[in-house]
């Protein structure tokens, strides 16, 4: 099983960011490659309002980037990030597609309203429709 491209999506939650870790802890036993992607929505173009949400957005998303990337440290596998726009489920496909990954890695449920049992939306388009195994960490 090849582990050495590994695209990770996360929104900020724990969830995500346990998901995160098992990415890490996989392409470390290969010396792989982690992307990790934060996917934030388009934003119309519209007046001071919308500018400044959409700033909001953009800077939200680097932050859990940039936690994304304290959480790699130095694991001995090389780590990227991404900061991208759309829906977080076909971005997340498209990017596994495009980016020739081997797997994705990701938690059961986000930051949405799926809870206990439940599978989050992202998660079970993903696994209905990916090309590549997606390795789910509840």
């Amino acid at each position: 099983m090849d582990l050495n491209r590994i695209l990770v999506p996360v929104d900020g939650s724990k969830k995500s960011f346990q998901a995160l870790d098992r990415a890490i802890t996989l392409a470390g036993f290969t010396h792989g490659q982690v992307t990790c992607i934060h996917v934030i929505p388009h934003v119309l173009e519209g007046g001071p309002r919308t500018k400044a949400f959409d700033k909001q957005l953009k800077e939200d998303g680097e932050i859990v980037l940039k936690k994304a990337s304290t959480h790699a440290g130095n694991k001995n596998i090389k780590f990227t990030t991404k900061l991208l726009r759309g829906s977080p489920s076909h971005v997340t496909l498209h990017m596994a597609k495009s980016g020739k990954f081997d797997h994705i890695v990701m938690s059961t449920t986000g930051a949405g309203s799926a809870s206990g049992d439940m599978i989050g939306s992202v998660s079970n388009y993903i696994i209905q429709k990916s090309k590549i195994p997606v390795y789910l960490v509840k």
